[in-house]
């Protein structure tokens, strides 16, 4: 998926809706339920896969090879977070380099300095880089961006770091300027970032993340002029919830039979990870097909 692809969505002039994802499974969901774009998060990835917090502590490698898995399974862009990109402009330019050859349309790069602390942890110590250094970093990540045709996101985290909204401001403009193509504001209020939306003075599309402030709509979003919305996590929160919730009802169950109306059929899991018609589990083939025909069934799937 091309960066012209994902750019031309930002611009629009329709707020573009992106589900988050955690895992290749995932992204699938996020594509079958009609979104046009996969948001694969820090956040998100280093809990499902990892069971570790938002802190720096996923590898270059492991986020590539995550985004890598995901961009291979599902027909829309997918757009990855790169944290602060694995260390400085020539880490930076590496991660671009593995993450263009994974197959992803976009990559969001933050301003936390490492080890990086997620927003979500409130009370949590940050620092951010200074903006010369960060610019220096989305730089030399244009550098691969733009021949690639990757999307760049800058994400400003001054509000989350206490700096207020004319340092988010500043360091957006200037994050601008060192080649990000969409900026991404991070904010536990949205009053700030209203404010700073209904300035018009970001030269580039704004990117929200509702997650601290579920109650604003898509209206008040649209109205303030952001390009794209970002669900994050609410996926992996769902499914944490649900899983749960079954597998409690399971460990006093007496039967499988009691949780069967709460899990998706054999049938779905089937479809969505594509397994062959022939492989039908009610009714077995006598012996599988070979494995050259599966393999063709494969690559016809996926593109």
């Amino acid at each position: 998926m091309s960066q012209m692809n994902l750019a031309a969505m930002l611009a629009s002039g329709r707020l573009l809706k992106v589900g988050g994802a955690h895992d290749a499974l995932s992204a699938c969901l996020v594509e079958q339920a009609g979104f046009p774009a996969v948001w694969l998060g820090g956040f998100a990835v280093s809990a499902a896969q990892f069971a570790l917090p938002d802190a720096n502590l996923v590898t270059m490698t492991e986020s590539v090879e995550a985004a890598r898995r995901a961009a291979a399974v599902v027909k829309i862009p997918v757009i990855v977070d790169a944290d602060n990109g694995f260390g400085d402009p020539l880490n930076v330019t590496r991660a671009m380099e593995e993450y263009r050859r994974a197959g992803v349309a976009g990559v969001c790069m933050e301003d936390n300095v490492f080890p990086k602390r997620c927003s979500l942890y409130g009370s949590a110590p940050r620092e951010l880089l200074p903006v010369a250094e960060m610019c220096e970093k989305l730089a030399a990540a244009r550098r691969v961006a733009a021949p690639a045709g990757l999307l760049l996101i800058g994400r400003v985290e001054s509000l989350i770091a206490g700096l207020g909204a004319d340092d988010a401001l500043a360091r957006a403009n200037a994050y601008v300027e060192a080649g990000a193509d969409a900026i991404l504001i991070h904010a536990r209020d949205f009053g700030p970032l209203r404010r700073i939306a209904l300035g018009r003075r970001v030269g580039k599309p704004l990117v929200a993340v509702p997650t601290l402030f579920p109650q604003i709509t898509l209206a008040e979003l649209t109205e303030c002029g952001f390009a794209a919305v970002i669900y994050a996590n609410q996926l992996l929160r769902a499914m944490v919830r649900a899983g749960r919730g079954l597998l409690e009802r399971l460990h006093r169950a007496e039967s499988l039979a009691e949780v069967d109306p709460l899990i998706s059929p054999l049938s779905e899991i089937n479809q969505l990870v594509r397994v062959p018609a022939e492989w039908n589990v009610e009714d077995p083939p006598a012996a599988p097909p070979p494995v050259e025909k599966v393999r063709s069934a494969r690559r016809e799937a996926v593109p």
